[in-house]
């Protein structure tokens, strides 16, 4: 009998270790997608629309444009230049987490830059409508930018000089990447014209923008300020149909001296009206306070795995 029950017990106590194993495996298949698809979209953007208006927007890519203009080397092959080099860099400064991830990131967006040179030539601008182009450019290297930042990446490149920059000042991610890459921007007046340039610096100071608010937006969460009487369910479909947790808090209205019961929840956004719904159809007397929430950090959340500081 003992021994059945140290076996049964040993089963539940390695259950756990067998969960955390499976969601740790699904969480880096999860992230390893997204910086895969965060590399080859940039790779598209830059050279579909950046190389061929030579747009020097900042980054080692307009690095590259403007140094491809004195040595006997292609852009794609110089980004993989510097990119190795900052890498280094970011290795010692950083640490060997958001290396391995930028190093991935790097390699595989100079690869794919490669590719498509070879598969898909292009000699000149798709649509002669460069302010078209600029917004495509900015829209592909802001989305990419926003989701390897969110995963505690980057593309490598100057982006990595941001990235120290934001672990040892106030800086937003934005604001570094735009004081970082405005010398290359401007060099491109005297390189590549005048209007070459205002359009490089145009899309300069709208890629902060865009990535700081891009990166907002995928950080967005809502917090649920919930008063009620029905605790039991609202408790219920917290656990069971969002597979979330709360905190309660027991109180008394003060009108009438009944005790309530007050929720704080977080959900998604997309959970958000399912959630909302729901409460208004089990407690139509309920109180609800809603409010955008982000930077969200715990159990369900974001990791603090993902930070700078745990990769020292």
């Amino acid at each position: 009998m003992k021994t059945d029950e140290s076996f049964d017990q040993g089963q539940k106590s390695n259950q756990p270790i067998r969960n955390i194993d499976e969601r740790n495996v699904k969480t880096r298949e999860y992230k390893l997608f997204w910086m895969s698809f965060a590399a080859i979209l940039m790779a598209c953007g830059t050279h579909f629309f950046k190389y061929p208006n030579s747009f020097v927007i900042g980054g080692v890519e307009g690095m590259s444009i403007i140094t491809s203009m004195f040595v006997p080397f292609n852009r794609p092959q110089l980004t993989l230049f510097y990119n190795v080099v900052l890498l280094v860099i970011g290795f010692f400064v950083i640490g060997k987490k958001f290396t391995i991830r930028t190093g991935y990131v790097a390699i595989l967006n100079s690869l794919t830059a490669l590719a498509l040179e070879r598969v898909f030539p292009i000699n000149g601008s798709l649509t002669d409508n460069k302010m078209l182009e600029l917004i495509f450019t900015l829209l592909m290297s802001s989305v990419g930018s926003a989701i390897l930042f969110n995963l505690a990446a980057s593309s490598g490149g100057t982006d990595i000089i941001a990235m120290i920059m934001k672990k040892y000042t106030s800086l937003e991610v934005g604001k570094s990447l735009l004081v970082v890459d405005s010398l290359f921007t401007i060099a491109s007046i005297k390189i590549f014209g005048i209007e070459i340039g205002l359009f490089s610096i145009l899309g300069l100071m709208m890629k902060g923008i865009f990535v700081d608010m891009i990166i907002g937006q995928m950080n967005t969460a809502k917090l649920f300020i919930i008063i009620t009487s029905k605790t039991e369910e609202i408790g219920n479909f917290i656990k069971k149909e969002l597979n979330r947790s709360a905190t309660i808090v027991d109180a008394r209205g003060l009108y009438k001296g009944t005790n309530i019961s007050v929720f704080f929840c977080v959900t998604s956004t997309f959970e958000s009206a399912k959630f909302r719904s729901f409460i208004k159809k089990i407690d139509p007397y309920s109180f609800i306070t809603i409010l955008n929430t982000s930077s969200i950090i715990g159990k369900g959340w974001y990791s603090s795995d993902d930070s700078l500081d745990s990769d020292e």
